[in-house]
């Protein structure tokens, strides 16, 4: 019978919350109407600017240094935030199976075979500081400047 009781008070709330509300007119229509065109514009505008800034240019430098010392350089031009695994690929410096794996063993058509050779591919940034993250955890930005330096044993 508890339950039949709280029924009962739910519906009845129910009811007098559309009495209420039907009761309140054109005036709680009109407001309700102006708050959601309000928020509609809002959200809009808010998209408009995430979509702005989600298209942001930034030019990052990208150095390789190959084992016979040959280096190149190259502008990659890049959305902000884009990750370097993503740049680099586009650009052909890295194939796309290796971006997304993360882990680079081919560069520029040049492979390091660490179990060969002991080689492998040292990623830097502009201090030329070895990097902690891998090409896929780094986020662009402009002004940026990273390189791999093919590195023997």
């Amino acid at each position: 019978m508890n339950t039949l009781h709280k029924f009962a008070a739910l519906a009845l709330s129910a009811v007098l919350s559309v009495c209420l509300l039907a009761g309140c007119g054109a005036s709680a229509s009109s407001t309700a109407s102006s708050a959601a065109s309000s928020v509609a514009s809002s959200v809009a505008a808010s998209e408009v600017a995430s979509s702005a800034a989600a298209e942001t240019q930034a030019t990052v430098e990208f150095t390789v240094t190959a084992a016979d010392g040959s280096v190149s350089s190259v502008l990659l031009n890049v959305t902000d935030g884009e990750k370097l695994s993503t740049a680099l690929a586009k650009a052909g410096i890295i194939s796309q199976e290796e971006a997304d794996a993360g882990f680079v063993t081919t560069v520029n058509g040049e492979t390091a075979d660490y179990n060969k050779d002991q080689a492998w591919w040292c990623l830097t940034d502009a201090a030329g500081e070895m990097t902690t993250v891998g090409v896929a955890d780094i986020e662009l930005h402009d002004g940026d400047s990273y390189a791999f330096t093919y590195t023997k044993g």
